[in-house]
């Protein structure tokens, strides 16, 4: 499959945009390599477009960007000539464009320079701010806006100058700005988006640097294994050590985005969950453990006994940890008679709108073990049921296979609404949630299955934090809940 049949057929839930960012204390370092090994990791948050840019002691700037996924923008050539350069920071990032046109002018990170010091500076954002109004859309981002503000913004320091744009901003940030001062981290009042950082041991020059990220399985890809968040309406500025800088940006109660968790991170990732201690994150559980609750929780919620069915089967790459746990919650059978025949790609991503053609892709992607699917009743289960399309030829093909029934379970609740605050839906016509009005009967006869449950919200905020009723998550593509503020930054409702 082309790199671009891949990237239509994400959608339409897309990811966003994948941070890495470094700072070195005292001079300049080689960090191409490993910053680019940990961008690897991300890949999956962003694949329109990638690039870095690196700021020297001296004031130097080089960089490279391009459109597509990163063994396109960074082949081997490109590899050698920048991994015997040096410099004091480094900016890496994987895009989806969530705002702006797919051009190589939104890839980021975006470099800058200040129109009254002349000093540069780069920006990567992973998010999506709100309230912007243009007399005539460029196509240009608003990233690409917020670093034309901070190139105009006024104040003598970067300290200043970064606070005058963000106090003005309204919507979803986390945001890694290189400047000669330091490296600048940021997250938005409510804490949309991740963001959290580290240090390594930079053996070659001595010296600590420190290392930012939008999940911690990159930072644990350049050997960072103590993890410390960058707390929602913050701002750090990193030089020999860590600051936090008066932000007057209006405070908020905690919205971490849940979809972040559910369907976006590396099942190695620290679950995105509202900590009021920075450090917690090193205690929170990684995604496959979050879907091992979630399996267990959802047996409880939607059970089945082995008088229903035969065994269960989780979907290759995003339903395994899900699917074990439910099937040992209710000592049901575990077989995995659906494999994946390209392990190295998103097993999400294959399926497609043209209904003729999935059953062809369905078979193309993963291999079905017929011999014990003929005469069994199996339940499917995966982390989430977007558009549906994996789901239908999923099913089809077990049944094409001699399964007499096949029951479908979802580790997530459904998703119904498109999201203004970093998540591209390209639109919510194609959720299947949205298109049957949330009706689960309506969703099963769609998809063909002989019963189908989903995990309910409390379940899912359980599986989390172990508090069901705990309130500090945006789910507002979700059924039956709404995002804290709308796509302009007003807010919709006060939670208690």
């Amino acid at each position: 499959m082309s790199a671009e049949f891949l990237r239509s057929e994400r959608e339409p839930v897309l990811d966003h945009c994948g941070i890495v960012a470094a700072c070195a204390l005292r001079a300049d370092i080689k960090l191409f390599q490993p910053g680019l090994e940990a961008l690897k990791a991300l890949q999956t948050r962003g694949q329109d477009g990638a690039g870095f840019g690196a700021i020297t002691f001296a004031g130097a700037t080089f960089w490279h960007k391009g459109e597509g996924m990163l063994g396109d923008v960074f082949p081997s050539s490109v590899q050698q000539d920048f991994s015997a350069r040096a410099a004091r920071m480094w900016v890496f990032q994987v895009r989806y464009g969530t705002n702006g046109n797919f051009s190589a002018k939104n890839v980021q990170p975006l470099l800058g320079s200040h129109a009254h010091s002349r000093d540069p500076f780069i920006v990567a954002h992973n998010g999506q701010f709100s309230g912007e109004v243009h007399e005539v859309d460029d196509g240009t981002s608003d990233t690409y806006r917020f670093t034309q503000e901070l190139a105009e913004s006024p104040g003598s320091t970067w300290e200043t100058r970064i606070i005058s744009v963000l106090e003005k901003k309204r919507g979803a940030w986390s945001l890694a700005i290189a400047t000669p001062e330091g490296m600048f981290l940021a997250r938005d009042p409510y804490g949309f988006r991740p963001l959290v950082y580290g240090w390594l041991w930079h053996g070659e020059s001595r010296q600590r640097v420190a290392v930012a990220a939008s999940e911690t399985r990159a930072l644990e890809q350049m050997g960072i294994r103590d993890f410390t968040e960058v707390m929602p309406g913050q701002l750090l500025h990193i030089t020999e050590n860590v600051v936090a800088v008066p932000y007057r940006c209006n405070r908020a109660q905690p919205a971490s985005c849940i979809f972040e968790t559910v369907y976006i991170h590396d099942e190695e990732s620290r679950a995105h969950i509202a900590r009021g201690d920075p450090f917690k994150i090193n205690e929170s559980p990684t995604t496959y453990e979050l879907r091992q609750r979630c399996g267990k929780i959802l047996a409880f919620e939607a059970p089945l006994t082995a008088k229903d069915v035969d065994f269960v089967v989780g979907i290759p790459g995003t339903g395994i940890a899900g699917g074990r746990a439910f099937a040992g919650a209710l000592r049901l059978p575990y077989k995995q008679v659906i494999t994946d025949r390209v392990p190295q790609q998103n097993p999400r991503t294959f399926l497609t709108a043209d209904i003729a053609s999935i059953h062809e892709l369905a078979v193309g992607h993963f291999a079905f073990d017929a011999g014990d699917i003929a005469g069994q009743r199996i339940v499917i289960v995966d982390d989430s049921i977007v558009r549906g399309n994996i789901q239908r030829a999923v099913i089809a093909l077990l049944r094409k296979y001699g399964a007499l029934a096949v029951h479908s379970r979802s580790l997530s609740p459904p998703i119904d609404k498109g999201c203004h605050l970093g998540i591209n839906t390209r639109t919510h016509e194609e959720l299947i949630a949205h298109r049957y009005g949330g009706n689960v009967e309506k969703i099963r006869q769609a998809i063909g299955a002989d019963s189908l449950a989903y995990l309910s919200s409390r379940g899912l905020r359980e599986a989390l934090t172990g508090n069901p009723e705990n309130c500090q998550f945006c789910m507002g593509c979700m059924v039956g809940h709404k995002p804290p503020i709308d796509r302009f930054g007003n807010v919709i409702y006060e939670r208690k």
